[in-house]
């Protein structure tokens, strides 16, 4: 059983897939002599998309039992005030088994890259949104002492 978190707001149902990508910072240059050289570097920053269905009715059956359940306008406003404030969140994906013991945890600082309502006729009430988060990584200032 997955669950995934976005800040404090628990999303109602897991996504059937997500994509995580982890984009090469490496650089090839040509030298002088016209061969190639690959400057190796570290990973770029990951990049997390997946499709989210929110669901209309408390009751529909893809629910898991405990979990609370907002009509889609909630969760739709709250990731407009998302987008609006331009604030990193916190992403939590982890996996469950029945007994509650956790095995997979992934937690990461993601800014919203883009979201996009997606219709649907065949979804009636309910509504299917696609996300796309990058990591975000604090930025760090260090002081040093000089002496003279």
């Amino acid at each position: 059983m997955y669950h995934y978190f976005i800040g404090d707001m628990e999303l109602p149902l897991a996504p059937e897939k997500y994509t995580l990508r982890l984009p090469p910072a490496n650089q090839t240059v040509r030298l002088a002599d016209g061969r190639e050289l690959n400057l190796l570097r570290p990973l770029g920053l990951r990049e997390i998309s997946f499709e989210l269905l929110l669901p209309y009715f408390a009751e529909s059956p893809l629910l898991r039992d405990g979990v609370a359940v907002q009509r889609p306008i909630y969760y739709l406003n709250r990731l407009a005030e998302w987008a609006e404030s331009g604030e990193p969140r916190r992403l939590i994906i982890y996996r469950s088994l029945p007994s509650g013991e956790e095995i997979f945890n992934t937690s990461l600082l993601v800014s919203l890259e883009e979201y996009q309502v997606l219709e649907a006729a065949d979804l009636g009430f309910d509504v299917r949104v696609s996300l796309r988060l990058k990591e975000y990584q604090e930025r760090v200032c260090q002081k040093y002492a000089a002496s003279l």
